[in-house]
């Protein structure tokens, strides 16, 4: 990696970009820059996974958090398909630029092929970062989806649709709640609109007493009281 970085360093000194002072304070963060080029965060971390993308308000139920993993997971090896189709481009082109490096006499072309081909060599390399990254994420989607499906029914793991008007229901009540009297009139109408389907759905299921389980009774008094259950 220190051969990278002295390379890129290198890179930035040939454009004349740069003034030498500059120059010089780069060069003095050297170290720092290669820590970063190493650490730099691509994609969601463990945390931002279990925290941010799957927080309880929106995915309260085992089953809702197992399928939105599933979903993130393919979405994260499509794009990892589409970057290798790209890197091989790029590996195709490094070729091209190699051969034609050789082939050519003019000093300026030759010059043009050569910074195409260092760029095309960073390229390669923010790829090969990149898929190393999209890997990691891709085995902690499995590790969450394996934990979650452990706490759900063979009927559940089948079919997302066998236990998502629970889950859905059970995320309407819980922004509900977190909504109170705020929110604009468009927010309140459209959750009001949902939360009123779902648990019409749920009763007419004979199901809503698997949505109200968790919540406080004060909650499940007032739903059961509101529609007359």
């Amino acid at each position: 990696m220190r051969k990278n970085q002295l390379t890129l360093l290198d890179n930035i000194n040939q454009s004349n970009l740069l003034l030498k002072d500059d120059l010089d304070s780069l060069e003095k963060l050297s170290s720092e820059l290669q820590e970063t080029f190493t650490k730099t965060q691509i994609h969601r971390t463990r945390t931002e996974m279990e925290v941010s993308v799957l927080n309880t308000t929106k995915f309260p139920t085992p089953s809702l958090k197992y399928w939105q993993a599933m979903r993130e997971q393919n979405v994260m090896f499509t794009e990892l398909v589409m970057l290798s189709f790209e890197y091989r481009k790029n590996c195709i082109e490094i070729k091209i630029l190699e051969r034609d490096l050789v082939k050519k006499e003019d000093n300026l072309e030759r010059e043009l092929l050569q910074i195409e081909l260092e760029k095309k060599t960073f390229i390669g390399k923010q790829q090969e970062r990149v898929a190393k990254a999209r890997i990691r994420e891709i085995k902690d989607w499995s590790d969450i989806k394996e934990r979650e499906a452990q706490q759900m029914s063979e009927e559940d793991l089948r079919e997302v649709d066998n236990s998502q008007l629970i889950g859905y229901t059970k995320r309407w009540i819980n922004q509900s709640i977190i909504m109170g009297s705020t929110g604009s009139p468009a927010e309140r109408q459209n959750l009001i609109g949902q939360l009123r389907s779902g648990i019409l759905a749920c009763i007419g299921k004979g199901i809503l007493d698997k949505v109200l389980d968790g919540f406080n009774i004060d909650i499940q008094d007032k739903i059961r009281k509101e529609y007359g259950v």
